[in-house]
């Protein structure tokens, strides 16, 4: 058998606490948040080594170093939690190969250089795999209905197997070793894809489920013992740079996304300065259509000094011909005026579909809407125009027929008056885009040196624990 060189292995261990599994996911909790920085900065280093490697030919050691020690310490965690657990043994927090913790990962580097086209179409060779993996892991999905609640979870294999496990080792204290073997396999198989879409390794990852600790050409032996090797860097500096370059992409996102749709937002400007929203269609059998329950607060703070901003502007036509009458009024006005008439109260939409809640009472005509008092403002019309500056309280927006009869049928769309936002959203996605290369600059500097910090030869050992036997299955 061809010997792959990413080499994935576990040592089972016995016994197992019967309880401790119930608590795994509390206490790997600082796992989980250091991992979720590392894999961020993973991913930034990935996209660099893909560029060098297009460019150069050459993937750097400090990046494959770095990417290599997250997978480290993504199946150490995985092998204590719930990828296998396989061991009681706390993972240590470090990238660096571990001899003797039960879980290990190590990369040949005999294979050289991957291809200079590798970056381009990695992530295309790997679908097949990633669809096998996707189903191992959970691709299906149980959705049992209780009443109008469902839930969903995930139903794979490894959950599976891992539900088994945990509940042999409660119940009778011992790990079914079948299903060790099992789940070691299908970890085997993940970090393969994983390295090969991260390190770029040179062999496609084979279709093989090998099953067990040990890779299934034997164990590699530890390098033979020489002096230890002492840290002249300190990972400190490396580490605050990772972690304050992870932490900065959310708001160098933030002000990219707020600066870009300033920007739509102002492309969309009409010569008066409003921004107008799709045309929604009303229709109802009763005699109105309302939106109801709109709360307007300090709003002269927001228009103060600001002329040109806090306009609202709706525009009304007849889908029918008749002549429509809209207006917006005091939320308590129109609960007096519509007591005791049938509306439909436009709620939201789904795909640009009105969602309405039926008020109930009779459906009747409405009194003359246009001799009615309490309007704040209204527009009356085939196609009525209203406009309003906007000032604080809680009101409701009415279409009716002019008459003030049943069957209302119109298109309406709404304008809100904004600044030019053109010179801000310009300013923020420049903040942006400086953020985001600062982060990734950063990310880089700390995978770096943590790369460099860890690309030496593991620690020497005593003896090697002798691993599970392997079980190959597949083709």
């Amino acid at each position: 058998m061809n010997r792959y060189p990413v080499r994935v292995e576990a040592r089972h261990e016995e016994p197992l606490s019967r309880w401790l599994w119930l608590v795994k996911w509390i206490l790997l909790v600082p796992h989980y948040l250091a991992l979720l920085v590392l894999w961020t900065g993973l991913v930034v280093l990935t996209l660099v080594a893909y560029l060098a490697v297009l460019f150069t030919g050459h993937y750097p050691v400090a990046i494959r170093a770095y990417n290599l020690g997250v997978l480290r310490w993504s199946w150490r965690v995985g092998y204590y939690g719930y990828q296998v657990l396989g061991t009681d043994r706390y993972p240590p927090f470090t990238l660096a190969d571990v001899p003797d913790y039960p879980a290990r990962v190590r990369l040949d580097s005999t294979d050289g250089p991957p291809p200079r086209w590798l970056p381009l179409v990695a992530w295309v060779f790997a679908i097949p795999h990633l669809l096998i993996i996707g189903a191992l892991n959970g691709a299906a999905t149980w959705s049992p209905a209780a009443g109008d609640a469902r839930t969903a979870a995930p139903i794979g294999v490894v959950s599976a197997a891992l539900l088994i496990a945990g509940f042999a080792l409660l119940f009778t204290g011992h790990y079914p070793r079948g299903l060790a073997r099992l789940l070691i396999g299908i970890a085997r198989w993940n970090l393969r894809v994983l390295a090969y879409l991260t390190l770029l390794t040179p062999r496609y990852p084979p279709f093989r489920l090998d099953q067990g600790g040990m890779e299934p050409d034997g164990p590699d032996g530890d390098p033979p013992p020489h002096a230890a090797h002492a840290e002249t860097r300190s990972g400190a500096g490396s580490a605050i740079a990772l972690v304050v370059g992870v932490m900065l992409l959310a708001p160098a996102a933030g002000a990219a996304i707020g600066g870009g749709i300033l920007l739509a937002v102002d492309s969309r400007h009409d010569s008066t300065g409003y921004v107008t929203s799709p045309a929604v269609d009303l229709t109802s059998t009763t005699a109105a259509v309302t939106a109801e329950d709109l709360t307007i607060t300090d709003a002269d703070a927001w228009t103060r000094g600001i002329s040109d901003t806090g306009g609202l502007r709706l525009n009304a036509v007849s889908s029918n011909g008749r002549s429509l009458f809209i207006g917006i009024a005091p939320q308590h006005s129109i609960d007096a005026w519509l007591s005791g008439t049938a509306h439909d109260e436009l709620t939201g939409l789904s795909d640009g579909t009105p969602d309405y809640d039926r008020v109930p009472g009779d459906v009747l005509a409405v009194t003359d809407p246009t001799s009615q008092t309490f309007w704040v403002a209204s527009a009356t019309g085939p196609q009525a125009t209203l406009e309003w500056n906007m000032v604080d309280g809680q009101y409701a927006v009415v279409v009716v027929n002019a008459d003030g009869s049943p069957g209302v049928a119109a298109d309406v769309r709404g304008a809100f008056q904004v600044p030019a936002s053109a010179a801000w959203g310009g300013g923020l996605l420049a903040l942006g885009g400086i953020l985001a290369m600062l982060a990734i600059g950063l990310i880089v500097l700390g995978g770096w040196g943590l790369g460099l910090r860890h690309n030496g030869p593991p620690p020497p050992i005593g003896p090697v624990p002798q691993p599970i036997p392997p079980v190959t299955a597949g083709v």
